[in-house]
């Protein structure tokens, strides 16, 4: 266990190895219970950066080291367990940065036929019971609440492409996401959003591992685009990740569509902009 030493040494936050705290978050609202070896508490991007490079550094003396994001913990399939290390949002990650009325939230007039209108960026702990508080102070809501809604964060909703009693009108959570920032395998953080021809062409052009995954990604896309496009799940509602056939329609590059649904395991949501 010298490497709990050793994470504690290089974040701010909190690592915990008591049994009670292990207890805890051995289990989810599936039916499933997997004791992690410990459970991170980052306080900020750059103790999740820390992690991350840690985890990649010491990979070949320990091959079951692994990082396991947790906000909520309501998924239903045992996506926030681990046997090794939990990373929690919900302590320090759960601020709203930013509440304005504009678009892409739903009023409740746009359910009679009124317009959406509002934007938010907040951090992949908080609680949609505390988020909707707020945005139910400009009359606004996010329309792709779970069931779960009194006791699920929006980090989990965005991994899990959430939706819940108003998805078949108004659609699931991948709909209302504008903007990722995620730490990657690399130990760094990148921020994502829709991007049109001529800046998917620099991002390409970039010679570093951003430049990569957006050439091989947009390779990927392209080179199978009529097969992906006919793969595509002709359901009403799909939390079945990845999704491919939403990043690139030939017009638009977006790759937060396919970080939401992935279930953390592209990256590690810090914050994001709906």
């Amino acid at each position: 266990m010298n490497w709990i030493n050793e994470i504690s040494k290089n974040i701010k936050g909190d690592v915990a190895i008591d049994g009670a705290t292990l207890k805890r978050y051995s289990a989810d609202a599936s039916i499933f219970e997997v004791r992690p070896s410990a459970v991170v508490f980052p306080k900020d991007s750059q103790d999740v950066k820390n992690l991350v490079k840690f985890v990649s550094e010491h990979k070949v003396e320990g091959p079951k080291l692994s990082l396991t994001a947790r906000s909520g913990g309501t998924d239903m399939t045992g996506g926030p367990l681990s046997e090794s290390i939990v990373v929690e949002f919900d302590k320090y990650f759960n601020k709203i940065i930013d509440l304005t009325p504009a678009s892409p939230f739903v009023t409740k007039e746009r359910e009679q036929g009124g317009e959406a209108g509002g934007f938010a960026v907040v951090q992949p702990g908080v609680y949609y019971r505390d988020f909707e508080k707020e945005t139910l102070k400009y009359g606004l809501i996010l329309p792709s609440y779970p069931a779960s809604k009194s006791i699920c964060a929006l980090g989990g909703m965005v991994a899990n492409n959430s939706g819940g009693e108003k998805s078949l009108l108004y659609g699931q959570t991948n709909r209302y996401v504008r903007q990722l920032k995620v730490v990657l395998s690399d130990g760094n953080e990148y921020q994502f959003q829709k991007l049109g021809v001529l800046e998917l062409q620099k991002k390409k052009a970039q010679g570093d591992f951003e430049g990569q995954i957006y050439r091989k990604i947009y390779e990927l896309c392209e080179d199978n685009f009529d097969l992906i496009q006919a793969a595509k799940p002709k359901v009403s509602k799909n939390s079945s990740g990845y999704y491919l056939w939403n990043v690139w329609d030939r017009k638009y590059f977006d790759l937060t569509q396919l970080f939401a649904g992935s279930q953390g395991t592209l990256g590690i949501i810090t914050d994001h902009r709906r």
